[in-house]
């Protein structure tokens, strides 16, 4: 069977653009003789490879136009900032000259060899002249990147149904375990959750040189509204943590949010009063719910908007109207979240550049707030 020269080309960019730069397709509803991948790690965060015949600048110039309105559409959808886009027209009148635009890069292919000799490429994808050369032929060629593009598929999918899978909550559940403890345990050998002097022996945080009042005030509640909208908090954003990211990370997560919205209020409070709660650590959980969906927007796209965006923002409104709310512990605990999120790392998806970045900075925070509250 005798393969068309612009197929064959097709199936080489496919091959390279999924196998090699973890480029994934994406469906563009109303586009035909067209294939749209996307990878939001890459500067280029769209390819798409045009087999539609365009004969004359007025033609150009709608698919230039197209191509900017359902670029902008996926950037809304996956809360992209740039969106920009690399074409290849495989069927285009020799008269035509192709304009660069900003966010918007068109590429003639003529054949093979203009592809790897292409100087826009040789810049944006070096190795891209170096991986377009196969030494199978004809139908071999064809069903060896048929191959190698399922296989490919078949493992992001087993990636993505281990990162998604539902895991045991066995951490978030623990938390909860040890706050109702406590919680009761001041009632039963002190004078209740609200007393001042219980929750001072019990490590409430206060304005003192005792660091491990940083730990012990996260788990300890005042009153049993408190608790009640805590532990209830935990369990739905915990669970959802400790699926993303496992149980330990999830446990890391939830104690450096705490200390560092603990530290935050210390630094910048001025009263002396005594606080409690692990609202710093939920801020964390939300932070790095956050964090994993920007980085997953591909999928989370529709989460993003709809719940976790919106959760985060009426929880800060709070944190700003209520006066006796802690909004330093919030708002540390939000940050912090981010950051040791990134230090963590996302299964299959963060760089080890990405993580020893995120750890450095996560390192710096904690210990400039210690030196500012315990050292200087």
């Amino acid at each position: 069977m005798d393969i068309n020269k612009n197929d064959l080309t097709t199936m080489k960019l496919l091959h390279y653009f999924i196998t090699e730069r973890n480029y994934n397709p994406v469906v563009v509803h109303g586009i035909q003789n067209e294939i749209w991948l996307e990878n939001m790690d890459e500067d280029f965060r769209i390819v798409r490879i045009v087999m539609n015949y365009i004969h004359n600048d007025e033609q150009l110039d709608f698919d230039y136009f197209k191509v900017k309105k359902m670029a902008n559409q996926i950037r809304r959808k996956t809360f992209t900032i740039k969106m920009k886009v690399l074409s290849f027209y495989l069927d285009l009148n020799e008269d035509i000259n192709l304009v660069d635009t900003k966010n918007h890069v068109g590429i003639k292919v003529k054949n093979d060899n203009s592809i790897k000799r292409n100087k826009k490429l040789k810049e944006i994808f070096p190795d891209l002249s170096q991986k377009f050369v196969f030494n199978e032929k004809g139908m071999e060629l064809y069903e060896k990147i048929n191959v190698d593009i399922l296989k490919k598929n078949m493992d992001d999918t087993k990636k993505i149904n281990d990162l998604f899978s539902i895991k045991k909550p066995i951490v978030t559940y623990v938390l909860i375990g040890i706050m109702v403890f406590l919680f009761i345990l001041m009632y039963l050998i002190g004078n209740g959750s609200q007393d001042t002097t219980t929750l001072y022996v019990f490590g409430g945080l206060v304005k003192n040189k005792e660091f491990y009042r940083v730990f012990s005030s996260i788990f300890l509640h005042i009153g049993f509204m408190h608790i009640l909208m805590n532990a209830w908090s935990l369990k739905i954003i915990g669970e959802q943590n400790e699926n993303f990211y496992g149980h330990v990370k999830m446990l890391i997560i939830f104690l450096y949010s705490g200390v560092i919205g603990n530290l935050l209020s210390l630094l910048l409070m001025n009263n002396n009063t005594i606080s409690a709660g692990a609202s710093g650590s939920i801020f964390g959980l939300m932070g790095s719910l956050l964090y994993f969906s920007l980085n997953q927007r591909s999928y989370m796209s529709e989460a993003l908007k709809r719940n976790i965006i919106p959760v985060i923002v009426i929880n800060l409104i709070f944190t700003f109207s209520i006066p006796s709310i802690n909004m330093y512990a919030h708002i540390g605990g939000l940050i912090g979240g981010m950051l040791i999120s990134s230090a963590l790392g996302i299964k299959y998806k963060t760089s080890k550049i990405e993580k020893i970045n995120g750890t450095i900075c996560s390192l710096i925070l904690l210990f400039s707030l210690i030196y500012l509250i315990y050292i200087r």
